[in-house]
């Protein structure tokens, strides 16, 4: 049996269950979450006591991105491989999932930690959940969702949210439709298990052929853009600026931006 070192992983009530375990760093994602999370998603597909997958995070929080103590040491050509590998890897695993995803958002939710929420086929949400993009603030780039976000909402909001670093709590991203319902916390685990019903149960050979070709039609275009972003975001990681937001955020100071 595979034991993770960075989530845990159990099978119950027919659906496999993915929960984000590093509590101490709000979930934060280094490279071995990265490796066990994907691992954990192809087994959950593979599992045949499991008719849907469920993703959340160990309390306080979902996720609150990626370990920028790792990121801050990436080479701009590190930076473009780690997008590729995380942004559109994630991307191509979970089109590549026969079953039914669910976030379920006990938290906050900030950048690849919105990642991983917004690549899940629905996201259930407590009232103290929210998402955000504060990558901004520290001169990067939200990446994916610059892409991502505008499909969903549309340009206006979505630009407001990747540029403007302000988080969205529970209610509005629901009225945004960003997820598709939102509870009082007390209510999450009991809400999980009536999502479990509604998708768990149907026939797992019209789930593949219908999930595949709801996203085949969205993403004939996707793979260009998102590829286009990726070169974008390295760019951005070589500039001064970007080195500098993330030390001054580690060092817990203001930065002094350089790049003109």
């Amino acid at each position: 049996m595979t034991s993770y070192k960075t989530l845990l992983y159990e099978v119950k009530n027919n659906a496999a269950r993915i929960t984000l375990n590093r509590p101490e760093v709000r979930n934060a994602i280094n490279h071995d979450m990265e490796v066990e999370f994907k691992n954990a998603l192809l087994r959950g597909n593979d599992d045949d006591e499991a008719g849907m997958i469920i993703v959340t995070g160990a309390p306080p929080a979902f996720c609150s991105g990626i370990d920028l103590r790792v990121h801050h040491k990436r080479t701009p050509v590190e930076t473009r491989a780690h997008f590729e590998s995380f942004y559109w890897g994630f991307h191509k695993t979970h089109r590549s999932l026969d079953k039914p995803t669910l976030a379920v958002l006990n938290g906050p939710a900030r950048e690849a930690g919105c990642t991983i929420a917004f690549m899940c086929d629905m996201i259930l949400a407590a009232e103290s959940a929210s998402i955000g993009l504060p990558a901004i603030d520290r001169a990067i780039l939200p990446a994916y969702h610059l892409m991502h976000l505008p499909r969903i909402i549309g340009r206006l909001k979505a630009f407001e949210i990747c540029f403007s670093g302000t988080p969205i709590e529970a209610r509005e991203a629901e009225q945004l439709m960003i997820f598709n319902k939102v509870v009082p916390d007390t209510d999450l685990a009991e809400e999980t298990e009536f999502w479990v019903e509604r998708f768990a149960h149907k026939s797992r050979a019209v789930m593949k052929l219908g999930k595949e070709a709801f996203y085949r039609g969205q993403d004939m275009e996707f793979e260009k853009s998102i590829r286009m972003v990726g070169d974008v975001v390295a760019i951005v990681a070589g500039l001064d600026d970007a080195k500098e937001g993330i030390g001054a955020f580690l060092e817990k100071r203001d930065p002094d931006w350089k790049d003109e």
